[in-house]
């Protein structure tokens, strides 16, 4: 993948905010939409608790894959990501540093973070505070651009 194209995939990653997370176990698939932030090497960061389905999926087989792409109602504005990769969790320095990622784009959660203003607010606070970051490694990319043709896209392994 050359800068350009590195430089689009991450401005997209950087243009949205939610992603829809694709996990597997037992044979079963799952999806679930989780809020995401990124970073300069297109690894994808998101938190949630181990007891949801797709935590525990990813307990038992870190393989998932993800979508990042807005609403349209036009199929010739589709315009989106397509991710395969490997989720796990993210600890010590690593976790300091995707938690900063996530709460530098979401200043709404980095101020409920800092200064709950309510019971309800502090128990999020707290839960975040103790809840797992995951990051997605992407090991292939697909940006689509219908506005480019129907069914454009370029591909990247990384």
């Amino acid at each position: 993948m050359n800068e350009e194209n590195r430089a689009a995939v991450s401005r997209f990653m950087d243009e949205h905010n939610t992603l829809t997370l694709a996990t597997s176990s037992n044979g079963s698939p799952w999806a679930a939409a989780v809020f995401f932030a990124s970073d300069k090497d297109l690894n994808l960061y998101f938190v949630s608790d181990h007891r949801t389905r797709h935590g525990r999926d990813m307990e038992q087989n870190h393989r998932v894959v993800a979508t990042v792409n807005p609403d349209c109602d036009n199929w010739h504005d589709v315009r989106g990501l397509q991710i395969e990769g490997s989720a796990n969790i993210v600890t010590g320095l690593a976790r300091a540093r995707a938690l900063a990622l996530y709460l530098a784009k979401f200043p709404q959660i980095d101020a409920l973070f800092a200064s709950p203003k309510n019971k309800h607010e502090e128990t999020i606070a707290e839960r975040l505070k103790a809840t797992n970051i995951y990051r997605i490694s992407p090991a292939f990319i697909r940006f689509i651009d219908n506005r480019k043709g129907f069914g454009y896209s370029d591909e990247y392994r990384l």
